[in-house]
């Protein structure tokens, strides 16, 4: 199986640019081509999908999403509102539609027809911040959908570890450490895949293992030094995840022009 992850689009509105200097649209458009190329069983956009919750935001989003088909698992983030989510999940052509917990947020729980891995979305979003919050009653639901059994890649926007990245940490997930106690004591999770960072990262803990997505339009600079808010030039990217029996294998892929050579040996 294999699975296309594209993370934190921040679509604007149509001939707006991200601080004026950045096509979010266009590096969207750009991921979803070279998904298709990839003909992969399931797309999955992990979160912040639109940049300020704005109609005019997801009327774009909808617009480029437009024809997709592949199936295609939409997640919330800090800077979506979950009912204009839930929206376009039932208006665009191959969405996965979110169903509504008890508690009013986004659940996933899907298994794709072709076998392979189940998809369970865990929703991180905590209102009216950019931070994340993962509480018992939630975290008690994960114990409770993980204890089936059956393989599993948990989905979610926030991750649930320190990245050293201060200003991207002071809005990380409450609850995170919790969660990954959880997910520890199930053997039963393949990976955790996560987005909100804006940079490729692996976290491993007690045998868990959490993958965070690039942007497929602006990168945070890695800066471990306690700096503030800054992005690089870096071009956007997307992850490609192979599921198979042995576990998972995950590519990045970066969204610009590269033409393929052979060294003269391998002629």
């Amino acid at each position: 199986m294999l699975v296309v992850q594209i993370s934190d689009p921040h679509i604007y509105a149509h001939g707006q640019l991200m601080e004026g200097r950045v096509d979010t649209a266009r590096g969207l458009t750009v991921a979803l081509e070279q998904a298709r190329r990839f003909a992969p069983d399931l797309i999955i956009l992990s979160g912040d999908l639109v940049n300020d919750a704005d109609p005019a935001q997801y009327e774009h989003l909808a617009d480029l999403l437009a024809g997709t088909e592949l199936p295609l698992l939409l997640v919330a983030g800090n800077h979506d509102d979950r009912d204009a989510v839930r929206a376009i999940a039932s208006t665009t052509s191959g969405a996965l539609t979110p169903l509504p917990s008890v508690h009013g947020e986004l659940e996933y729980d899907i298994v794709l027809p072709d076998g392979g891995p189940r998809f369970l979305v865990v929703d991180t979003v905590r209102a009216d911040s950019h931070s994340g919050l993962l509480t018992s009653e939630r975290l008690d639901a994960l114990d409770q959908q993980l204890s089936t059994g059956a393989q599993t890649v948990v989905v979610q926007h926030h991750p649930p570890f320190i990245s050293g990245i201060d200003f991207m940490d002071h809005y990380g997930l409450e609850g995170g450490a919790e969660e990954l106690d959880v997910i520890a004591r199930h053997r039963n999770v393949l990976a955790v895949l996560t987005g909100h960072l804006h940079r490729y990262a692996v976290h491993i803990r007690s045998g868990v293992t959490v993958i965070t997505s690039p942007s497929s339009a602006a990168q945070v600079a890695l800066d471990l030094s306690g700096g503030g808010t800054s992005y690089t030039e870096e071009p956007g990217s997307i992850l490609l995840h192979r599921f198979d029996d042995a576990g998972v294998t995950s590519h990045v892929m970066p969204l610009r022009d590269s033409d393929t050579w052979r060294p003269s040996w391998a002629s």
